[in-house]
């Protein structure tokens, strides 16, 4: 319980309020604010509502909240309003925090249930969460219709990009071909899916690929030409730099020193790729 390493606002609640978005029972207005911010997709308007008001009012002991709340509530306010009242008035975020959450619940207003999950998973996405975006946005194509072609073409796609972003090429260029397949219209998922296989094949089988399917070569013209300029911004880049004075040290006879920074950059990497695949097992638990 959060309260219980902090010193809470309000009183801990002997009944607690089950907020049934995410099946939880709560017991502090802290716990509120963290399912309030943590899961800030999922919230729609129902959230402002009476019930929510008087748990903060009888069992927090919170009456200047509830009070702001239910004039909130009789005013038919929005849930921006009513989560950002909340969230201001405990104090448990940052002013920058809590002004990101506002700005998804705007954004809510005219998404569906599954675009709110899609739109969850991208943020995790954009914040390099992928093994959790990862598993979003599998759960979000498990409850989607077959008749939900845009949107599953979306997710496949964005799912892709989480792969490749953890390395597995074959897992990505599979989820852009499903993502092409269901929606021929999504060039940029067909274009995805033919960068991944560039990365999978040889250059042969690569170029047996593009032969064989017509729409590919003006794609892989682009991809090329991509490949070229992140060769070339790499290659002007400091990581490139430590590499080139690395394999100097080898040249040289430096050995010892060689195998040294090999060894810490290997365990580095390691350690990064590590923390990515742990933090989706732990939110799994």
């Amino acid at each position: 319980m959060i309260c219980q390493a902090l010193d809470c606002v309000g009183k801990v609640a002997k009944t607690p309020f089950y907020f049934e978005k995410v099946y939880v029972n709560l017991y502090s207005v802290e716990e509120l604010c963290y399912v309030l911010y943590e899961n800030a997709f999922l919230i729609d308007n129902d959230i402002v509502n009476r019930e929510l008001a008087d748990w903060i009012y009888n069992q927090l002991g919170l009456t200047e909240l509830a009070g702001s709340l239910y004039t909130l509530i009789n005013q038919n306010a929005q849930a921006v309003a009513f989560v950002g009242t909340i969230l201001d008035y405990v104090g448990f975020y940052s002013k920058d925090e809590i002004e990101k959450v506002e700005s998804i619940l705007r954004m809510n207003v005219s998404m569906s249930v599954f675009e709110k999950w899609k739109a969850k998973a991208d943020f995790l996405l954009e914040n390099r969460h992928y093994r959790l975006a990862v598993k979003e946005y599998r759960h979000v194509l498990d409850s989607l219709s077959d008749d939900e072609t845009a949107l599953k073409s979306k997710i496949y796609n964005n799912m892709g990009v989480a792969f490749m972003a953890l390395y597995l090429a074959a897992d990505a260029a599979e989820c852009f071909k499903n993502a092409y397949e269901i929606d021929p219209g999504n060039e940029e998922a067909y274009g995805h899916y033919l960068a991944a296989m560039r990365l999978r094949l040889s250059d042969d089988d690569y170029i047996k690929l593009i032969a064989s399917q017509q729409e590919a070569y003006k794609q892989s013209i682009g991809i090329e030409s991509r490949f070229e300029e992140a060769k070339n911004s790499f290659e002007s880049s400091d990581r490139a730099r430590s590499m080139r004075d690395l394999f100097a040290l080898k040249d040289t006879g430096n050995a010892s020193l060689y195998y040294e920074e090999i060894g810490r950059m290997t365990e580095k990497l390691k350690a990064d790729y590590r923390d990515v695949v742990l933090e989706g097992d732990e939110a799994g638990n």
